[in-house]
């Protein structure tokens, strides 16, 4: 009997309030397609813009590398368990 009252309750509070999403898009998805001037920069962009290769990490600044292992952690390691760190 109270399972019902709460649906009802429910129902009638979702009549009063609308839903209004957060979200305020700029309009149609096609008006974003028709404008020629994103299309001009973007391919005059890519063509000034180089390629760069991965750089490995024994290559970075010093203070980018990693830090070497301590013994506790080299024996944590050697030992199968993380209990004697």
């Amino acid at each position: 009997m109270k399972s019902t009252l709460f649906i009802q309750a429910q129902k009638a509070q979702y009549q009063w309030h609308k839903h209004v999403p957060l979200m305020k898009f700029l309009g149609p998805r096609k008006n974003i397609w028709k404008s020629g001037h994103s299309d001009a920069a973007a391919t005059t962009s890519t063509a000034k813009s180089s390629v760069q290769e991965a750089i490995n990490f024994w290559e970075l600044p010093a203070r980018y590398r990693p830090l070497p292992f301590s013994e506790a952690e080299i024996e944590a390691i050697e030992s199968g368990g993380a209990s004697l760190v």
